[in-house]
């Protein structure tokens, strides 16, 4: 009883956030001296901070095991709290701190059709919350003319599947997430009447949704199913639409590939099923672009959007 009593005392009127932000950084870096590295503070400040926990509660969070220390049960859910915690205030603080100075001006962003439609949405939400006063333009194509558009000023963002090799100096390229391509067909596909797992034989004869001829995941995907000895036949058809390809393989007797997180949103809802077979590794980067010397403050806020919407998608 006594401990209830000082559980729910230390939870409502004791507990401070440097508390948090130590048991954080122990559980990130795992020894007490690089958390007081990280915090430019001393050892026993440190320890300290971890007593003061354990003495408000009654109760211990870490085991010390010779020079080691390991959480406990309690110790591992107030960091996993604690973590949720620091995150939303720190979310809070960029929003607080973009309305404050009043950010503004125009992004004008290009994509590929197969970013993650999750990823882009997320960053434009958060983008006009935190600069209400700044405007969009959007536009899809093939990464080579978002890559010229860029060059040429005509957009300030770009986002793809590709890290490129470019002579151009000024252009910066970052890996914002990374998720592989997957095989799926409709619900319905015949290929799950079959009374055994799919095997890449059976796709021999089925009807194929693949992207446009000359692109980097059409050649990857020739080559991955040319390995298996599979070649798409004339009836299959070249998109580089994904809304067009999700309806297709939804309703249609064909076999696709879809960025996985894709792929999970209309599996759980029924719509098709990922075939059982390797992924396409190669085309699992999504790739921002930026030239340096043009990037505008919107602009680099625009980033820093992309760059929490893709952690979103890793955490899901």
């Amino acid at each position: 009883m006594q401990n209830d009593v000082s559980i729910d005392r230390f939870f409502r009127s004791g507990l401070k956030l440097p508390h948090l932000r130590i048991l954080v950084a122990l559980a990130d870096l795992g020894q007490v001296t690089r958390v007081a590295a990280a915090f430019h503070v001393t050892q026993p400040a440190v320890s300290k901070q971890i007593a003061e926990i354990e003495q408000a509660m009654g109760v211990n969070v870490v085991n010390r095991v010779g020079n080691a220390l390991e959480f406990t049960s309690i110790g591992e859910v107030i960091v996993a709290c604690g973590r949720e915690i620091l995150r939303h205030l720190e979310l809070a603080r960029r929003d607080v701190n973009a309305l404050a100075v009043g950010a503004g001006g125009h992004v004008r962003l290009g994509a590929v059709v197969t970013i993650p439609e999750l990823l882009t949405t997320n960053a434009v939400q958060l983008f006009l919350r935190r600069a209400p006063t700044a405007s969009l333009s959007f536009v899809e194509g093939t990464l080579d003319r978002l890559i010229k558009a860029l060059d040429e000023g005509e957009l300030d963002i770009a986002i793809g599947r590709n890290r490129i090799a470019t002579a151009q100096t000024l252009l910066r390229q970052e890996t914002l997430h990374s998720e592989p391509f997957v095989f799926v067909a409709s619900a319905q596909h015949p290929l799950w009447q079959l009374d055994k797992p799919t095997e890449w034989a059976d796709l021999r004869n089925c009807r194929w949704i693949t992207p446009l001829h000359g692109s980097p995941a059409y050649a990857t995907l020739i080559e991955t199913l040319a390995s298996h000895g599979i070649v798409p036949g004339a009836s299959n058809i070249e998109s580089s639409s994904l809304s067009l390809n999700v309806t297709l393989l939804t309703h249609g007797e064909f076999v696709g590939i879809l960025p996985i997180s894709t792929a999970r949103q209309h599996a759980m809802r029924g719509h098709m099923r990922i075939l059982p077979l390797a992924p396409l590794e190669p085309l699992s980067e999504v790739v921002v672009y930026w030239r340096a010397d043009a990037l505008q403050e919107a602009g680099q806020l625009f980033i820093d959007c992309l760059t929490e919407a893709a952690n979103e998608i890793r955490t899901e």
